[in-house]
């Protein structure tokens, strides 16, 4: 009884490991998405308290609801959506007043931003004078990329537990031999 409890704590340690693993690794990818919207955020924080407003282009319009590409929106003093790229539902994205709120009382912020149909945005808020630059990016890329680390983990590990099974059986096998 006591070698299937050795054998059984030896599964709970593998498992352990590999839930680790995929923690941290989901962890890596999930904060490396704010990278980019981050440096656009302060690009354009910056532009802003230099006195050039930034203006985007027709072609420089970002669909939220379709694209994956950076974007971002400068909202005025009141908190309302004034200028940017980032459109959803042929307007300039609106996000929650919270998120605008705390740009405004902080350095800067970082937060998942899900829409009310369901899409999913790394999002960085930063203040500029009396403006707000959100800056953000569909996480639905590395969405994908997490749910593929964990199919590979989950495979990694279940080999792993094969291989503790075999060697269990081995050892039983060995040990009724003697």
């Amino acid at each position: 009884m006591s070698r299937l409890v050795r054998w059984f704590a030896a599964l709970l340690v593998i498992t352990a490991v590999f839930a680790t693993i995929y923690v941290v690794m989901q962890q890596v990818e999930r904060q490396g998405a704010d990278d980019a919207p981050a440096r656009l955020a302060s690009q354009v924080a910056s532009q802003l308290v230099a006195g050039v407003t930034p203006r985007p282009a027709a072609e420089d319009r970002v669909d939220l609801a379709t694209s994956t590409a950076l974007f971002y929106v400068v909202y005025d003093v009141n908190g309302r959506a004034a200028d940017g790229t980032g459109y959803l539902g042929g307007t300039l994205a609106t996000v929650p007043p919270g998120v605008v709120a705390a740009g405004r009382t902080s350095a800067g912020d970082h937060v998942t931003w899900q829409t009310s149909d369901g899409l999913r945005f790394a999002v960085v808020v930063r203040r500029s004078g009396a403006s707000v630059v959100l800056a953000g990016q569909s996480l639905a890329p590395t969405e994908t990329r997490i749910d593929g680390l964990g199919l590979l983990v989950l495979a990694a590990w279940l080999a792993a537990a094969a291989l503790l099974v075999i060697a269990f059986f081995v050892d039983r096998a060995l040990r009724a031999i003697e």
